[in-house]
């Protein structure tokens, strides 16, 4: 029998240890006392087993431990036998330890954790000003002397230190020993040997930059997750080099977290190089913004900004949007350390500044009654400060989209801290500003955080158009709340293309691009592109630490913002090709209808431009007298005729042979109840025709209950047609660079109805229908005889007139960002060209002036050292820019 041996193991949690330091010594004469009974039992039965000469076969299966070893012995002997019990000391269960416990724990994994971001931020530091050096002397680690030992250390190899470091290129892998001397970060080290460290303290793991290059490359094209890429390196790289063992094991080691600590590292130094240029080139956060976003949106104002309308002079169109997708646990990560901010997303305190003004402004609003209920519930919302005053009447628009009420709660994101992204992105649908959104809805606080941060950093003055789902929404609050009383004469709102159709008409004729100046044919559904392009990030992120995700979501976001600027003129070209065949294609349908005679004229005359616009104004004039009080009651009217279709139906019903299964007392309670009800829907119906200041006839008020029904029939026909297009709207935008909005072959698709009059409307022909088709016209519901109301024809000419419109306002903003962006690519040249000047005549100066370079801090370079690095990335920087410069040559 094998003899087990005594581990003194230090787990366990705090309780238990303490009880094994008090009582060690009771424990080890405790514990030579239970081995010497066992030895004796053993030798014991040994001698017995002896004695007999016989061997049992049944006892191969009998347990020779024995909870009472000695209970064999007689009586004499257990008396004889001195007492074994020992002393314990009593220490509370664990379910009544001191909740100091548990702080103090916390406390200390806190501290380690500040600890570890101390070191690793002072290393980071090293290792960038390293990185700066080595980036242009290997040429990014692409040149011929790329793998060469840039190791320069003065110490005697006696004083350095060896260690097996496993290094991982794309060409094969190995486990070398590498000398570390203590004058040098190991990161650092490794660095110039041309590999980045897994670990930022003592690594065991190091990649080649060429691998970190080429993973950067292919995780920003195409998404590749950590896992699937470090086993497929693995699988290609075993057979070409050795196999890198795992510890006191034969199986392959698992690189994924020290992969993902490398590329996090390789992401951190990219930004802090790009921040020691912002620094050192002084930009403006404008200038930044033109940088890093969308030059044609943030770039220097056009020489000749004069010559253009009022409604599209210098104007910025954005649109805001939330998605709720990128969640992320709250139990995935320790987040004892600090959170680190990428330069795209607003500090939460920011936000929390935002909800904190919106609070405010409610209680000087709101009486002490309504203060004191209001902050009783900690618990409330943003949203739910900003209501309306008479909370009886809820806004429609806001009742229609679920995420401006935040009728999200608790349960929808259960066990996550981080519940989605706020975001901003320009026309040309460049990231602008996101936020993280915690623990709640879609706030107001959060749109309001990201404008404030924005109109910050813009040119005083200039115009802000913003599209938003909930934009009439939010507008009304602004009005109401008296908030961004500064700038709100450069604000306003409107709604994205798609969602427009959601909201009541009086609401479209507001918020509507299509149908109100300045817009030209921005549709505002670029961040329904954006959640697209950045849904591939959603389910591994949702794991991951906060810090990390954060990072991934920036450093994917930078690089389509790249993207976007090299192919920005492209994109620019393609949108004025697009306006051009839009325009032609309306003009086309438009000299059709002025080629047909205008039955509205008594003189036989044509259709006119003339006259379309002069309905448009009268259909606008009609609809913005159309009360809310009015849209009440006809609606009221639509629900008491159901219910008395509902009552007719049961009448029917009753007359059937049904009506013999029940009791003569059941069947007179129905019969009393009927009657009951519909005295009672008659009477609500009286009262609510009285409230019309027209008395119509019983004749006219049947056909207004017909029409009436017809109308919300086709409404809720309408809704299902919205969101049917709204699913596929923004993947048709991504491919035509642009909403097309039925515009293209419309006057195919008008013929085709003309040709059906009448016809059964089948789910094909629905699923195709355009929402602008005359079918969806208002005729029925506000009972207008007008031609605006009642004729396709000029529903259709109406819609040309403002779609040309719309076009003329797209070209003029076009010329504006193509004359923005050449200004950028014209202004940023001469600012990198003249700084690297600057910096040339300085080297060749032997007492150089003080200057902003010198609060740039580079860890172990002198003033001369630091400029030169500086200098050649400004060159580097030149030459990628440049290059940018001369692809748009093609397309200007």
């Amino acid at each position: 029998m094998a003899r087990s041996s005594f581990l003194d193991t230090q787990q366990g949690n705090r309780t238990e240890r303490l009880r094994r330091y008090l009582n060690a010594s009771r424990n080890a004469d405790a514990y030579a006392r239970f081995r010497a009974r066992r030895k004796n039992s053993r030798q014991l039965r040994e001698q017995l087993e002896d004695a007999r000469g016989t061997f049992h076969r049944e006892d191969i299966l009998e347990d020779r431990y024995e909870d009472h070893p000695n209970s064999h012995r007689d009586a004499t002997d257990s008396e004889t036998e001195p007492e074994d019990e020992c002393e314990w000391v009593e220490i509370h269960e664990e379910g009544t330890l001191n909740p100091i416990d548990s702080i103090i724990e916390a406390r200390k994994a806190q501290h380690r954790e500040l600890a570890k971001q101390h070191n690793y931020s002072i290393m980071i530091e090293s290792l960038h000003s390293e990185y700066m050096r080595l980036k242009f002397k290997t040429k990014n680690w692409a040149g011929s002397w790329a793998s060469n030992d840039f190791r320069n250390c003065n110490f005697l190899p006696s004083n350095k230190s060896a260690r097996l470091v496993d290094l991982v290129d794309i060409s094969g892998q190995s486990r070398t020993t590498v000398k570390f001397c203590p004058c040098t970060k190991d990161t650092v080290t490794l660095l110039q040997l041309g590999y980045m460290a897994g670990s930022p303290m003592k690594p065991q793991t190091a990649f080649s930059m060429p691998l970190m290059i080429f993973h950067n490359h292919l995780w920003n094209n195409c998404h590749v997750g950590t896992m699937p890429f470090t086993l497929a390196l693995r699988d290609y790289l075993e057979p070409r080099s050795q196999r890198l063992h795992a510890k006191n094991s034969s199986h392959a080691r698992d690189l994924r977290r020290p992969f993902s600590a490398a590329v996090d590292m390789f992401r951190l130094l990219e930004d802090m190089t790009d921040n020691l240029n912002f620094r050192y080139l002084q930009l403006t956060k404008q200038q930044i913004l033109a940088n890093v976003t969308c030059p044609a949106c943030f770039g220097p104002q056009p020489p000749n900004i004069n010559v253009y309308p009022q409604s599209t002079r210098d104007q910025l169109v954005i649109c805001l949007d939330g998605n709720f997708q990128h969640r992320h646990h709250s139990k995935a990560s320790r987040d004892h350390g600090r959170l680190h901010i990428p330069r795209i997303f607003l500090d939460p305190i920011e936000v929390q500044a935002a909800t904190q003004e919106i609070r405010c402004q409610e209680q000087l609003i709101n009486t002490p009654a309504q203060v004191s209920d209001t902050e009783s519930h900690h618990h409330t919302s943003a949203d739910e400060f900003c209501a309306a005053p008479n909370p009886t009447k809820a806004d429609q628009c806001t009742e229609s989209h679920k995420a401006a009420d935040d009728k999200r709660n608790e349960s929808t994101w259960k066990g996550c801290n981080d519940t989605g992204l706020m975001g901003c992105c320009c026309r040309h649908d460049a990231a602008v500003y996101f936020a993280n959104i915690h623990k709640s809805g879609e706030q107001r606080c959060l749109p309001m955080a990201i404008i404030n941060r924005l109109l910050e950093e813009l040119e005083p003055g200039r115009p802000v158009s913003i599209l938003y789902d909930i934009g009439c929404s939010l507008d009304k609050f602004i009005n109401l709340r008296d908030r961004l009383s500064d700038n709100r004469l450069r604000i306003k709102f409107g709604t994205s293309i798609v969602h427009a159709y959601v909201h009541d008409w009086l609401c479209q004729l507001k918020y509507n691009p299509r149908f109100n100046t300045g817009w030209g044919l921005s549709d505002g559904e670029g961040l329904e592109r954006m959640w697209s392009y950045l849904s591939p990030l959603v389910s591994p992120l949702r794991y991951a630490t906060r810090n990390h995700c954060l990072g991934a979501i920036a450093h994917r976001l930078k690089y389509h913002n790249q993207r976007g600027i090299k192919q920005l003129i492209y994109w620019l070209r393609r949108k004025f090709n697009n306006a051009i065949k839009r325009r032609h294609e309306t003009r086309s349908l438009l000299a059709g209808l002025l080629l047909t005679p205008n039955p509205h004229k008594s003189n036989g005359s044509h259709y006119t431009c003339g006259f379309f616009k002069r309905q448009w104004k009268k259909q606008r004039e009609f609809q913005s007298a159309h009360t809310q009080e009015e849209d009440e009651r006809r609606k009221k009217l639509v629900n008491l005729y159901k219910e008395e279709a509902v009552l007719d139906h049961l009448r029917n019903r009753l007359k059937g042979p049904e009506l013999f299964l029940g009791t003569e007392s059941e069947v007179k309670e129905l019969l009393d109840r009927i009657t009951e009800r519909a005295k009672q829907l008659k009477c609500d119906a009286e009262d609510l025709r009285r409230l019309n200041s027209s008395h119509l006839s019983a004749e006219k008020q049947k056909e207004e209950k017909l029409l009436l029904l017809l109308w919300d029939a086709k409404s809720k026909l309408f809704v299902q047609a919205v969101h049917l297009r709204a699913k596929r709207e923004p993947i048709i935008n991504s491919k035509t660079m642009g909403a097309r909005l039925g515009t293209k072959l419309k006057e195919k698709i008008f013929k085709a109805t003309l040709a059906d009059f009448n016809g059964t409307l089948t789910y094909d022909m629905f699923a195709a229908m355009n929402l602008n088709d005359p079918f969806w016209n208002d005729g029925l519901y506000y009972h207008c005889k007008a031609p605006w109301a009642i004729d396709p024809n000029v529903r259709t000419g109406i819609n040309c007139v403002l779609l040309l419109g719309r076009i003329q306002e797209e070209f003029q903003l076009i010329a504006q960002e193509l004359s923005r962006a050449v200004g950028w690519a014209i202004s940023y040249h001469e600012l990198l060209t003249s700084n690297i000047d600057y910096l040339k005549s300085l080297l060749h100066q032997s007492d150089c002036p003080d200057s902003h370079i010198d609060n740039i801090q580079m860890v172990g370079m002198n003033r001369k050292s630091k400029m030169k690095c500086i200098a050649r990335e400004l060159r580097m920087r030149l030459l990628s820019h440049q290059t940018i410069v001369h692809d748009w040559s093609d397309d200007v």
